[in-house]
């Protein structure tokens, strides 16, 4: 899809135009959270492949405690040097691999 002639607002995560918004559940709904956060799907599929929904409740349930993590912050380093117009695909990591 190409973006439109304006510019999209940032991701309040990675801080990159956010062409394609995607509204995240600071805790998940399916452990009774109901506000939402809208950020770029990106970074919504890195949170969801790094984190299980039991982590996402206790521990990270803020912008900022996801933006404190040090795998995060990575990924956003690497993330900010691709297009934004781009979707980009998240692996999960082994770690989060062995907890399913």
């Amino acid at each position: 899809m190409i973006p439109e002639t304006e510019e999209p607002l940032p991701c309040p995560l990675c801080g990159r135009p956010n062409y394609f918004p995607s509204d995240h559940h600071l805790v998940p709904k399916s452990r009774g959270g109901k506000a939402t956060k809208t950020i770029c799907s990106d970074c919504h599929n890195f949170i969801h492949k790094r984190w299980t929904n039991k982590e996402l409740e206790k521990s990270f349930h803020t912008v900022e405690a996801i933006s404190a993590d040090a795998q995060f912050d990575k990924h956003v380093k690497w993330l900010r040097k691709q297009d934004p117009t781009r979707r980009n695909r998240s692996v999960a990591t082994r770690e989060r691999r062995r907890k399913r």
